[in-house]
Parts: structure tokens; C-alpha cells; sequence
């Protein structure tokens, strides 16, 4: 690799917001032409390609990219801990990650921003001791190749994680609270057993308001 070669590192999460199942969050480190490879084939923001396009753009991805590494947050930890300081924290680790394979070679880091921009920017400083270029934005994902190709990563993840829970414990559509079929799902899991199971985040308002004896307050 040239001296004067970059190196681009992409961040972003899917599932967040999510009552049921994990957060996934990942990290796509590119050198240029695959940067422009990935903008070429039709790399952008996940939520605007369809569940087939993504799959072939996450091959894609696993192919070109010189790292991609994944954070699967389960339920629990994000009952224990403020989901804004987990991702804070996943991200300084995938910084790591990207930095001891970069070598030395100058990198660039692009960041679908959670909270406040410059606090995450000076979160991550804090956390990695990176003093490089790190580019915090909100829509990050629809702005930079390398956050749209962390964020097909972690959709297409999250998606496949969804899809082994429907089969455990049957169809509970999108999982998002807002969702009325998994409003229903919850409510009819809850009185059947008696309890959540383990793939509900207890510390959703939403389960207060359905089975407050389970809720957990952070």
C-alpha cells in the first residue's frame, strides 16, 4: 500500500431502537477503490434497498472490505446498561479493532451519530486515544459509502437474528415497539406464560405498560 493510501472506516447500528431481540452494531474498514467499487455496485443506506439487495451487497461487503467487525448487544446488557454508553462503547472497540489493522496507515473514521455529535466525537477520543479524523453526522448512513456499508452489515444481521426468533417463538412482526403486531405478540406471550421471554427488553416503556411485574427501571 502506498504511503499516501487511507484507509476509511464506516460505523453504524441496526436495532436500536428495538423491543425484541439484539442490537447490532458494525464496522466496515475500506481502502479507496473499494470505496469507489461498493459506490458503484449501489452501496447507501440500508433502509433504502430492499432485504434481497442487501443480502448481495453484504457478500459484496465481506469480500472487499479489509476488516468488518460486528458487536451483537443482547437484551440484557442493554437492560443493565444506558444504550447510548454501550454503543459509545462498541464503537471505541471497533476503533480499536480497525486501528491495529490499519498498521499505521492514516485512517479516517465516519460515525451515524447517537446524541450529540461532538460528544460522541469526544467520547470516542477519550476511549480509543485516536487522534485522527472522526466524522460524527446524524444520517450518516445516507451521506458516507463506508456508514452505508456498516449499515447493510448490521441490517442484514439483525434481519437474519429476527428471522431464528420467529422460528422459537413465532411471528412477532418488526419487534419495534411502535409495531401494533408486536404489541399484540407481547401481550399474548405474557398472559399465556405468565412471564417475557428472554429476547424482550424489560426496560421499554412498553413493557411497563404490559407487564409492569417484569419491567425494569434504569
Amino acid at each position: 500500500m502506498k504511503p499516501s493510501a487511507r484507509l476509511f472506516l464506516g460505523i453504524d447500528e441496526a436495532g436500536k431502537g428495538c423491543l425484541v431481540g439484539s442490537m447490532f452494531v458494525a464496522g466496515v474498514l475500506l481502502d479507496e477503490p473499494s470505496l469507489k467499487l461498493l459506490l458503484a455496485a449501489g452501496v447507501k443506506d440500508s433502509k433504502a434497498l430492499t432485504p434481497s439487495a442487501r443480502e448481495r451487497l453484504y457478500d459484496l461487503i465481506l469480500r472487499v472490505a479489509k476488516l468488518v467487525v460486528v458487536e451483537e448487544v443482547k437484551p440484557d446488557e442493554i437492560d443493565r446498561v444506558n444504550i447510548n454508553e454501550l454503543l459509545y462503547d462498541r464503537f471505541a472497540r471497533i476503533i480499536r479493532r480497525a486501528l491495529e489493522s490499519a498498521k499505521g496507515t492514516p485512517l479516517i473514521v465516519k460515525v451515524d451519530s447517537i446524541g450529540k455529535p461532538l460528544k460522541l466525537v469526544s467520547e470516542l477520543r477519550r476511549r480509543t486515544g485516536f487522534e485522527g479524523i472522526i466524522v460524527a453526522e446524524y444520517d450518516a448512513d445516507a451521506k458516507h459509502v463506508e456508514v452505508a456499508a456498516a449499515s447493510i452489515v448490521a441490517k442484514v444481521l439483525r434481519d437474519r437474528h429476527i428471522r431464528n426468533l420467529y422460528r422459537d417463538y413465532g411471528y412477532f412482526g418488526s419487534g419495534y415497539p411502535s409495531d401494533p403486531r408486536t404489541r399484540s405478540w407481547l401481550k399474548e406471550y405474557y398472559m399465556r406464560h405468565g412471564k417475557l421471554p428472554p429476547i424482550v427488553r424489560r426496560s421499554w416503556k412498553t413493557v411497563k405498560d404490559i407487564a409492569p411485574d417484569e419491567y425494569i427501571s434504569k
